[in-house]
């Protein structure tokens, strides 16, 4: 009778298979590669890469599970998320890694691949995950395992029914479990100018990075579902639920930032069976979350944003929203205001599928500043979203959102009393000097002055000029995330206006573990010597009022008649020389003699009236400059007539060499010289 019994069971199963979703045929194992990391991390975008090229060579056999755990994933500060989870530190500790990033390959230890730890323990350095997949993927599996998961937008439940499938016996203990990954979310990460600059979006972070595979959840808790039958030929079928929150703020891990919402749209699950508790994985699979929109209309606002403003009363806004309705959103009504201003209503128009995501900015939005309190930001902007296609939005709870901004002036975090004029920033570097760079910003953005990247223990100073009577950021950089001291040597800047008033100094103890660092300052009126070039030198004006900032500065540009410096002839046998002695020759610089085509050491130039073809774009200019035209050549030059590029490439000309600046540009046709100038800001 038992053995009629399951005779009958086989048969039920077998054509019960016809309505299932996992295979019966005998395959080899597939590949769970956990990765921890961290936002803080300088090597971690390289291992970012490193899995997900073994991904995207084997998407149908390599899944991937990104835990954010460690120190490097504890946030500093509360504008940086928090992407832990309560799972990710136990994972962490089981695998004895030793450094970040580590890996497991299913959780296993590997004949001939050392581990990053002590012996025995599981955790592989980033260079290893590509050998220990390979050995994985040769070796027969015994179970086979698949999983189909949805998310009901109205309940909040993410339900995933998986099946499992035993084309042999094993006498191992199983256990299944469902990890929930997310993917496009957007955060703060060291390190990814170097080793993953493709994963750098547009955000408030410097850089915004593009986080993927990040673990959320374990479906079944740290000890999964258990099988009691693993004989060939068991199938398994299981569901699994989890009411989803609106972020993982219930984790019970302190944080010191802030925790961002899980988005159910961008969500996959990894399935994967290990032989008994702490022990490796046989195989997984993965599936993607598809949403489930029980509602016609629905507008569901997911964020919203405004930069921190230093000393302006307007500021750009955005909104984040969704279209969480099963109907195409082609109209949405956007209300907002800034510190319970009058409300102004934005009409967006388009063409948003069921899950699909759009940002909205409104720029240039007035407002009255309002300090910080207590640490928190004091301005507010609020907005709500209603009408969604010109119709009564079915679910009201996801309307709205609320995002906060500083204004630092009204903060009194700006320095007052700061000379308009020249700057002085003085930079000593570390042992990695190439990773420090630096910038002066104005209100709207644009970049003044930069410098670097520099050598290494090297020290560098360099003017800067900013107007009078506006606001300016001093900004330094550290591209891996280790700041300038102290283990790789220590760095120092200072950074002072022509009265030596203080701006920004960095020394041991503040250079320490940063990739942005810097501080706020106005200008008031232009002060101390302002100068212009006349017919008789170099004359000062009333301050503050000339084109250049000092004397020498004025005598220094070769475009002027008062220009000091090394002076050129012609000498038919030679070309062009310098003759010597300061300001006695018949031109100011080299080029200006070449240029000059009435003497037998200058080039045939053409009237710019019969050169209009000849444009240069975009002007300004930052990495690359196109020309019209037919040309042989380009020569660039300083204005100091130093020649600095040459280029005969007639599409595209790299000018990321230059720094920012003005720039002649010489257009060598087949017979004649079309003069440029160019300007490079980056």
């Amino acid at each position: 009778m038992k053995k009629l019994l399951t005779i009958a069971l086989g048969l039920v199963t077998t054509i019960s298979f016809a309505q299932n979703f996992v295979s019966t045929t005998p395959e080899n194992k597939n590949v769970v590669l956990e990765e921890f990391t961290g936002i803080y991390c300088g090597f971690c975008p390289d291992g970012h890469v490193i899995g997900q090229g073994l991904h995207d060579a084997n998407p149908n056999d390599v899944f991937l599970i990104n835990v954010h755990s460690g120190g490097y994933a504890t946030p500093s500060s509360p504008s940086d998320p928090d992407f832990r989870c309560p799972y990710g530190d136990a994972l962490d500790a089981a695998s004895g890694l030793a450094g970040y990033p580590a890996g497991t390959v299913n959780r296993s230890t590997f004949s001939g691949i050392s581990p990053q730890g002590s012996p025995g323990t599981t955790a592989l350095s980033r260079g290893d995950w590509g050998s220990a997949a390979t050995i994985i993927m040769g070796e027969p599996s015994y179970v086979n395992v698949a999983a189909q998961a949805s998310y009901d937008m109205s309940t909040g439940i993410l339900t995933v029914n998986t099946e499992s499938y035993y084309t042999a016996t094993t006498t191992n203990t199983n256990v299944l479990h469902v990890a929930v990954v997310e993917n496009n979310v957007p955060g703060p990460q060291s390190g990814a100018q170097n080793y993953n600059p493709g994963a750098i979006i547009a955000g408030p972070w410097s850089p915004t990075y593009n986080h993927q595979h990040m673990f959320r959840h374990l479906m079944d808790g740290a000890n999964g579902l258990e099988f009691n039958v693993t004989t060939a030929g068991t199938f398994v079928p299981n569901t699994h639920t989890w009411t989803m929150p609106a972020n993982l703020s219930g984790s019970g891990i302190s944080t010191n930032g802030y925790w961002p919402d899980l988005d159910p749209t961008n969500m996959d699950v990894v399935v994967y069976i290990t032989e008994g508790a702490g022990q490796p994985i046989t195989t997984g699979s993965q599936s993607n979350v598809v949403c489930i929109f029980p509602n016609a209309y629905d507008a569901n606002v997911t964020g919203s944003s405004s930069a921190d403003v230093v000393c302006a009363s307007e500021t750009d806004i955005d909104i984040t929203f969704r279209n969480y309705g099963n109907q195409l959103l082609t109209s949405l009504d956007l209300t907002y205001d800034i510190n319970g201003g009058t409300p102004a209503t934005y009409n967006w128009t388009g063409n948003l599928a069921s899950g699909g995501q759009e940002t909205v900015t409104i720029n240039n939005v007035t407002f009255s500043p309002q300090p910080d309190v207590g640490g928190t930001p004091g301005n507010s902007v609020t907005w709500t979203a209603s009408n969604p296609n010109g119709q009564v939005d079915q679910n009201t709870t996801n309307n709205s959102s609320v995002s906060k901004f500083s204004h630092f002036d009204a903060s009194g975090d700006v320095l007052q009393g700061i000379d308009a004029g020249t700057i002085d920033v003085s930079i000593t570097t570390d042992n990695y000097g190439s990773e420090t760079t630096w910038e002066i910003v104005d209100e709207a953005g644009n970049v003044i002055s930069s410098g670097g990247p520099y050598g290494n223990q090297q020290t560098y100073n360099v003017q800067a000029i900013v107007p009078a009577n506006e606001c300016f950021s001093f900004i330094l950089y550290d591209s891996y995330g280790d700041g300038m001291c102290c283990a790789n040597g220590v760095g120092a800047v200072l950074v002072t206006d022509a009265s030596g008033n203080l701006i920004f100094e960095g020394g041991p103890v503040n250079l320490q573990n940063f990739s942005e660092l810097g501080t706020y300052f106005s200008t008031g009126a232009a002060t101390g010597d302002a100068w212009d070039c006349s017919p008789f030198g170099c004359i000062e004006v009333t301050p503050g009022t000339g084109n250049y900032v000092s004397e020498s500065v004025c005598e220094s540009d070769p475009t002027t008649g008062c220009y000091v410096g090394p002076s050129w002839d012609c000498d038919p046998a030679q070309g062009c020389i310098d003759v010597g002695t300061a300001g006695l020759g018949t031109y100011n610089t080299e080029q200006e003699c070449i240029d000059d085509a009435t003497n037998p050491c200058g080039s045939v130039s053409i009237n710019e009236n019969d050169a209009d073809a000849f444009n240069l774009y975009p002007n300004p200019a930052q990495d690359v400059l196109s020309i019209n035209g037919v040309f042989k050549s380009i020569e660039i030059y300083d204005v100091f007539g130093k020649l600095v590029l040459a280029s005969d490439n007639k599409s595209e000309i790299n000018i990321s060499s230059l720094a920012n600046g003005s720039y002649y540009v010489n257009i060598l046709t087949q017979d004649a010289v079309i003069k440029r100038k160019v300007t490079v800001a980056k």
